[in-house]
């Protein structure tokens, strides 16, 4: 996964009519010392159904979880930028066993 920059700005995500579901944030962003985390239970998509992008200071979190039948059945999009006191280079991105997707960094 990249390395990105990053605070969550809104859903970003669009809802077209149909079948579709679009997956909701409930994440939890944290300041804890020098280290600046935010996460999202990403458990109902396949770490191969997640792409991270970063570009200019802007984070992007996607996701497609296609049905049997090859059609979308799930859709996450976010859209974060890390707070100004944030060290760009120091972004680490994971998701864990458990489907939780987790962003941290160091604040300098």
């Amino acid at each position: 996964m990249e390395k990105g920059r990053g605070i969550f700005s809104g859903d970003s995500g669009s809802r077209p009519q149909g079948c579709r579901r679009e997956h909701k944030f409930e994440g939890k962003i944290q300041v804890i010392g020098d280290i600046f985390q935010f996460t999202v239970d990403m458990s109902e998509f396949s770490p191969e159904d997640v792409i991270i992008t970063s570009s200019n200071n802007l984070l992007e979190v996607h996701a497609e979880k296609l049905g049997e039948d090859g059609t979308v059945s799930n859709t996450f999009s976010h859209r974060c930028t890390l707070p100004s006191d944030v060290d760009p280079g120091s972004v680490a991105v994971c998701m864990g066993s458990g489907g939780v997707l987790t962003v941290r960094a160091h604040r300098m």
